[in-house]
């Protein structure tokens, strides 16, 4: 079996704006802690790259079920149990 990364959570993490971008993502628009979470292993990468997803996928730029079958099929690409 491959391995796995393991997510940095809001509970593991001491870096607050890594915490509050892990809630938003958790909670916020995106709704996937796990992904953000395995970016934000390198913290500086999941703040760099949020507000691009943002500009992209946020805001309703983008039709709720083709935002979905975008999810399954990186899910998919990528071995995850999504």
């Amino acid at each position: 079996m491959p391995t796995r990364i393991r997510p940095v959570t809001r509970e593991t993490t001491d870096d607050p704006e890594l915490r509050q971008l892990l809630q938003d993502g958790s909670e916020g628009w995106w709704k996937d802690a796990e992904m953000f979470g395995v970016i934000g292993r390198v913290p500086d990468l999941l703040k760099a790259v949020v507000p691009v997803f943002g500009a992209f996928f946020g805001g309703g730029r983008i039709a709720p079920h083709v935002f979905e079958m975008m999810r399954v099929k990186t899910g998919q690409m990528n071995d995850c149990a999504y």
